[in-house]
């Protein structure tokens, strides 16, 4: 049935556009009045709700980084940014800037090591070719 597809097919980008297409077009729009107007509607309890959920973010955020990332093998480097950033306060920028220049010296020195020598610390049971060796022949 096309027409039930069709109809389908359109669902997606209507409920996009009241959900945020429309507040967003309303908020610019009417400005600040509408925002205290909405502001002032809301419960007290969901916009604390919503503060504390906002709260949250980072936190989810960090989480799944660490899903995403080997934490055992830079769990240094982990921690080292946490003390940047929880207690001397070095700001985000600061702490990923010293992160890509961690990141940069680990990866020189690791590309500048003999290809045994990185197979061998990676625990890679790999063949290395050796100079010379013509698999074409």
């Amino acid at each position: 049935n096309f027409k039930k597809m069709e109809r389908i097919l359109w669902l997606g980008p209507v409920i996009f556009m009241l959900s945020t297409a429309l507040p967003t077009a309303l908020c610019v729009i009417f400005g600040e009045q509408i925002v205290s107007f909405i502001l002032s509607v809301v419960p007290e309890w969901f916009t604390n709700g919503l503060s504390i959920a906002g709260n949250m973010l980072p936190v989810v955020g960090i989480a799944l980084l660490l899903q995403a990332m080997p934490a055992k093998k830079y769990l240094s480097m982990l921690l080292a940014g946490f003390v940047l950033s929880a207690y001397l306060n070095v700001p985000m920028l600061g702490v990923s800037i010293i992160g890509l220049a961690l990141a940069y010296y680990y990866f020189t020195t690791a590309s500048s090591k003999p290809a045994a020598a990185v197979a061998k610390s990676a625990g890679d049971t790999a063949i290395i070719e050796e100079e010379g060796d013509d698999w074409d022949e």
